[in-house]
């Protein structure tokens, strides 16, 4: 069918498509982190970046200052600029002259000076870049500019500078026709009633009163409200209730085709203008359009988004607006005239001229003797290779190094030898991936050697809904993408229901209080007086919070465990066979016996624990608290969906004691020892304290393995707390464990701190193999490390699964970070100072503005933006042979979102793959240093620091 037959069709069409380009974030509670450009992952990344950087005015890499400083500094070595130049062809731009790789180099060392068309007038007439030559040229360079002035050698780049001709374009959208004809911005009258609306109808929970007829839809509630004779009307916007009664019988659909159709907009056009419509205000028609897409996103209750009701409402806005400003909605067509000055975009190009002919001293007598059609290419050359063209082989070059100070280190620690293992390990933790886990490991480890760390993703493979005992409904702990088939609750342990009772009466009775002084606070009589009368009394634990926020939190605790003190607790997760019996509301209630054991084998198959078993496992799921922070989700567990994964732990631990599992288990090849006891935990990556679990199940005969375990426990996370600590500027030096661990959980209690941790803000490589690999190196929390040994997968299935998790969800991770930190205004949300929660689904600057998506500076402000380095203790063909056989898997590698390496189990130089290609990584250029202890080598220093050996007797043992 045709479009015009079914325009209906097409415009359902176009928005669904254009959907994909709006930002992809649910509500702040509940933050999954993703690929800012999901839209463009179809694309090789170097023309992703391009193309949206133009459709979102965005940029595409870190500013050319901040790679100046990055050379100024050693972090990009000029051979690591020459190793990226090396792929272009050698070209000559005139017989025997230089070459465009040669020009190309000069361009980014010394490197030209950026000009702006805004100031290059003020910088030519005053600003002195024509008094004399630059002071940084080679003695060279500066002996062949003798016979020219600068002013000459000026004078002929502008000569052979043609003008730019940009013609006048035609506006996008009726607000910027509007605007070159009046210079009334109705951006101005629509966007403050639109947040309006958007806010009151997605609200979860902090109005006072609710939108009416929410229940009907955006378009049909706001187009009600917007109808009604003493409706709030923005200022400009007369005929706003004529055009709201008007489409009283119209759907969201029927309503963006008729405001369409009064704004003048064709067919031919719709495209162009939804697209420009919906990009005004992202943040806000991006959230309609996830919450249409999964209703379950809204933490409290679900409400009947739709990204065309939005588009609609903004029309009407938009029609009204014009209308008011140009008398008739279709009368907003003018032509735009050109964004630069073509005459100051001409003395731009001169002066880069300029300035690339100082650094390869090239005087204006040399260039007037060139052919016309090879001077035509310098010039040309020099145009070409533009901002964004000089920041990308930065960029690569930046990502150049990286890799070699991670690949070239870990090839030395495998060649000097690894530490020998114990006949038997005293304790084996299983952790998250998450490269925060890093440090806690990496101390553990010190702090009793016989102890081995293992990494899996956060979930431990038991995707389930899961009640507490404290929650009013169940909330999804596992990856986003994964829909839990299982119900589990938290029930209190026999034994304990009255003291489960007595918490639930307190916690009613806090409840309704609470409900009602929010409410009552928020008349205007009543939250006056309340004010008045009781708000002298917040000052009390306002500056608890802030004078002492450690100890008043430890004080808040105590009287919340003494006044509705916590059950002992137990999970309902068993299920007799795995029929539909006992499933409600869609979940099966539990896990049958077989579904256990797969779960189990899993964790420990794709880990390597089939055999040679510690006495005690320990199985830690994370999370983060913090107080007063929006943004406290994005510090959870991306496995468990954003939120925490205690539970989880917790679960795989009692599977794993099952004896009819154990059973099971060894028909897959799993042995488990009669001594083996697992403990869930939680490890809180925040304030760094870890809590174990169902600890009075554990045998007696386990006692002093577990004291030990603990004790080990509390020196590492101590010791964490401490390495984070040294992050933190408001943390003085010198600060010893303890000292370390207490800024630590003050900083999680602080009222007004805005960076209680720095989340995922390190984190650059993911390292996919055996523990015996990485174990003894300091990697500075930047490592994602996933448990994993060829050797006992033969058939790539756990690696299959592994790269399947791991690759979109460390790659999101580390793609949110990279685009949050190259452009925090554009990507990210921008400070979090002005910040203020709206509807409890997201942040504004200020009380009005588009919701901000992304995430805030004091997330990204130490984050180096290199896309994620995975490297796969496998061999190539086996790595890309499993990487293929996954559509998304590959796609992330073959458009370049990710970079790859392998290391061959046997031994032998990393591989990285580069454009099809596996190229050896070699050379002596990357030391790998040796230190005593982990804090020996982070003493005294915040920056970013290259991997280290940490070796000694008691840690490393006698090498292999």
């Amino acid at each position: 069918m045709s479009s015009s037959a079914d325009p209906g069709g097409r415009l359902l069409a176009i928005v669904n498509h254009q959907a994909h380009f709006l930002p992809a974030q649910g509500p702040i509670g509940v933050f999954i982190h993703q690929n800012t450009l999901h839209a463009f992952q179809h694309l090789p990344f170097e023309q992703a970046v391009t193309e949206a950087a133009k459709l979102f005015g965005t940029e595409p890499y870190m500013t050319g200052a901040a790679f100046r400083q990055a050379i100024a500094s050693g972090r990009i070595k000029p051979a690591d600029i020459d190793a990226v130049l090396a792929n272009e062809p050698e070209v000559e731009l005139w017989p025997s002259g230089l070459t465009i790789r040669e020009l190309r180099r000069t361009m980014l060392l010394p490197g030209a000076r950026e000009f702006s068309p805004e100031t290059i007038e003020w910088e030519v007439r005053e600003g002195g870049i024509l008094d004399d030559f630059r002071g940084d040229l080679t003695p060279d360079a500066r002996a062949a500019l003798t016979s020219d002035t600068p002013a000459d050698l000026f004078r002929f780049c502008l000569s052979h500078t043609a003008s730019a001709t940009e013609s006048p374009s035609r506006p996008l959208r009726p607000r910027d026709g509007v605007r070159a004809a009046t210079g009334v911005d109705i951006d101005d009258l629509v966007r403050p009633l639109l947040i309006k609306l958007c806010g009151a109808f997605l609200d979860q929970g902090l109005a006072f009163w609710s939108m009416p007829h929410r229940a009907e839809g955006f378009w049909q509630a706001s187009r009600r409200l917007l109808s009604q004779p003493m409706a709030p009307q923005a200022h400009g916007l007369r005929r706003l209730s004529e055009y709201a009664r008007m489409s009283a019988t119209w759907d969201g659909i029927e309503a963006v085709k008729k405001f369409l159709g009064l704004l003048g907009v064709n067919e031919d056009e719709w495209e162009s203008v939804i697209q420009a419509e919906l990009q005004a205000l992202p943040g806000w028609a991006g959230l309609m359009h996830q919450l249409e897409s999964d209703p379950a996103l809204a933490p409290h209750e679900p409400v009947p988004a739709s990204l065309m009701d939005f588009l609609a409402v903004r029309l009407l806005l938009t029609t009204a607006a014009t209308a008011s400003a140009v008398a008739e909605p279709s009368n907003w067509r003018r032509e735009l005239p050109p964004a630069t000055d073509p005459e100051a975009a001409r003395l731009a190009l001169a002066a880069t001229s300029f300035d690339v002919f100082q650094l390869a001293g090239l005087p204006s007598r040399l260039l007037s003797a060139l052919a016309p059609g090879d001077l035509r290419n310098v010039f040309q050359t020099i145009e070409n290779f533009g901002d964004w063209e000089r920041r990308l082989v930065l960029h690569l070059a930046y990502e150049g190094r990286h890799a070699r100070r991670i690949l070239l280190p870990l090839a030395a620690h495998r060649r000097q030898g690894l530490a020998e293992r114990p006949e038997r390990i005293a304790a084996q933790v299983i952790f998250c991936i998450d490269e925060r886990e890093e440090a806690i490991r990496r101390h553990l480890e010190e702090a009793d050697p016989e102890n081995e760390t293992l990494g899996f993703a956060g979930f431990f493979s038991v995707a389930m809904n899961y009640t507490g005992i404290d929650d009013a409904h169940g909330v999804a702990l596992c990856p986003v993408v994964v829909k839990p088939q299982h119900a589990v609750k938290e029930r209190p342990a026999p034994g304990h229901h009255q003291t489960y009772a007595r918490r639930q009466a307190v916690r009613r009775w806090m409840a309704w209080n609470s409900h009602n002084w929010f409410n009552t606070s928020r008349t205007m009589l009543r939250g006056w007086l309340g004010t008045a009368g009781l708000g002298l009394f917040t000052i009390f634990p306002l500056a608890g919070r802030v004078l002492s926020p450690h100890g008043f939190g430890r004080l808040v605790k105590w009287l919340n465990d003494s006044v509705a003190p916590q059950p002992r607790t137990e999970l309902a997760f068993t299920r007799d066979h795995s029929s539909q019996h006992g499933a409600s509301h869609g979940l099966l209630q539990g896990f049958a016996l077989e579904e256990r054991v797969d779960r189990v084998a899993a964790v420990l198959g794709t880990t390597g624990l089939k055999r040679g078993l510690a006495r005690l496992i320990a199985v830690l799921g994370h999370g983060s608290t913090s107080l007063n922070n929006p943004h406290e989700s994005a510090h959870d567990c991306g496995a468990c969906g954003g939120r925490r994964g205690g539970p989880n732990g917790r679960l795989l631990a009692a599977m794993a004691n099952d004896p009819k599992v154990r059973t099971l288990l060894r028909d897959r090849g799993i042995l488990i020892p009669d001594d083996t006891w697992f403990i869930g935990g939680y490890h809180d990556t925040c304030n760094d304290d870890v809590d174990l679990f169902d600890l009075d199940a554990v045998p007696s005969t386990h006692a002093p393995d577990l004291m030990r375990l603990r004790d080990a426990l509390d020196r590492a996370r101590a010791m964490s707390a401490h390495e984070r600590a040294r992050r933190f500027e408001a943390a003085a030096w010198g600060l010893d464990a303890a000292g370390g661990l207490r800024h630590a959980q003050e900083r999680a209690e602080h009222l007004a701190e805005p960076r209680p941790e720095y989340g995922h803000c390190t984190n650059s490589v993911c390292i996919v193999g055996r523990r015996s690999s990485t174990r003894g190196l300091f990697l500075d929390r930047r490592a994602f490390l996933v448990s994993y040994d060829a050797d006992q997968d033969p058939q790539n299935a756990s690696l299959a699964a592994l790269l399947g998790a791991v690759v979109p969800v460390c790659g999101g991770i580390s793609l949110e970070y990279f685009f949050s930190f190259v452009d925090n205004e554009g990507y990210g949300c921008g400070t979090k100072l002005p910040h203020n929660v709206t509807g409890l689904i997201g942040v504004m600057n200020g009380y009005e503005s588009d919701l901000r998506t992304g995430l805030p500076w004091q997330m990204v402000e130490i984050h180096e933006p290199v896309r994620i380095l995975f490297v796969v203790e496998s061999s190539p063909d086996r790595v890309l042979e499993t990487m293929r056989k996954n559509p998304l898997v590959w796609e992330f590698l073959a458009n370049r979102w990710i970079r790859l390496a392998v290391m061959e189990p046997a031994g032998g130089p990393p591989l990285l793959y580069r454009d099809g290609v596996w190229e050896p990584v070699t050379g002596d250029d990357e030391e790998l240093p040796v230190a005593p202890s982990s804090a020996s080598w982070y003493a005294g220093k915040r920056e970013h620091l290259p991997v280290a050996r940490i070796l000694n007797e008691k840690t490393m043992g006698t090498a292999a």
